[in-house]
């Protein structure tokens, strides 16, 4: 079997695994699970067997909220976030369709404060969020190209309650299909295209009416390899795709935000880390809010 013809059965499989998730009922990005932005240059590159911490640190700030044609929203919207997910990797040894075997588990632990001066609403709350699941990881690694898929579930463990403006926790169910790929241009791997694609499809709110839409998410990243720095510029881009159901639903339209900025990692090998630094600008955005990211990750192998 010849690489490409390798190549071209994997994505097979992963669209049928896509397909698969794409069956059902729908909703709005929102309520988008994902956090956008935590992978960048080299998104598409699992590491090899071993068991890694990854922290990350996500500062999120908005003022701006569009409507469903773009245009500005004059009220008073202004929302700020802080959170430290803690990510426990763990890849096997086994062999599954050549790839390697891996899980993890991701845990939250988030402040946001929200204020809408049209609505009055002021609210701050803080707390472990929805934990995710991804049992399911399977990781190629050729000469010029890395690929990764897998399948994830979010717990929604954290605390909600419908009757408050701030709520940590999301209160439905989710299954993700991630699929990607990291190209490398030079058999050295110093110039690398990375993308990272994802399925999120929600199910029913435990307590409200309401399903919402399914979501496409892209994160991507173009970089070189300097030394023990990796430089470059990565992004994400979001479109919820199907409308939201049911009686306590809020918006028919459809949501949209694209976001791009500068991004700066250092291999630390004393101690077997890397430290990742990443700004992110939203625009274009559409029925969503529109503001600025800042990402800090520590990732440790064991």
């Amino acid at each position: 079997m010849n690489f490409y013809s390798d190549i071209k059965k994997k994505f097979i499989l992963i669209a049928a695994l896509i397909t698969i998730l794409t069956t059902g009922a729908a909703f709005d990005a929102l309520a988008v699970d994902y956090p956008l932005g935590s992978e960048g240059i080299k998104a598409a590159s699992f590491p090899g067997p071993g068991f890694y911490y990854v922290m990350y640190n996500n500062y999120y700030t908005a003022d701006t909220m569009r409507d469903k044609d773009g245009d500005k929203v004059n009220n008073g919207f202004d929302v700020k976030s802080y959170a430290m997910a803690h990510r426990f990797v763990y890849v096997t040894n086994k062999k599954i369709f050549g790839a390697d075997y891996g899980m993890n588990v991701i845990i939250p632990v988030v402040n946001v404060n929200l204020e809408i001066d049209a609505a009055n609403i002021d609210g701050d709350s803080t707390g472990i969020g929805d934990i995710t699941l991804e049992p399911l990881v399977l990781a190629w690694h050729k000469p010029q190209q890395d690929i990764t898929i897998s399948l994830s579930m979010l717990i929604p463990s954290g605390e909600y309650d419908e009757k408050d403006a701030v709520s940590i926790g999301g209160d439905h169910y989710n299954i993700t299909a991630t699929a990607g790929t990291t190209l490398f241009f030079d058999a050295e791997r110093l110039w690398s295209l990375s993308l990272l694609a994802r399925y999120e499809k929600h199910f029913e709110n435990r307590v409200l009416d309401v399903t919402y839409g399914d979501d496409v998410l892209v994160e991507w990243g173009f970089g070189r390899s300097i030394g023990l720095f990796d430089v470059g510029v990565s992004g994400y881009a979001h479109w919820q795709i199907t409308e939201d159901e049911g009686s306590d639903r809020t918006s028919d339209d459809l949501d949209r935000v694209y976001a791009a900025g500068p991004e700066v990692n250092l291999a630390v090998p004393q101690i077997k880390s890397q430290l990742r630094l990443k700004y992110y600008k939203e625009f274009g955005a559409k029925d969503t809010k529109e503001g600025d990211a800042l990402w800090f990750t520590l990732v440790k192998a064991f």
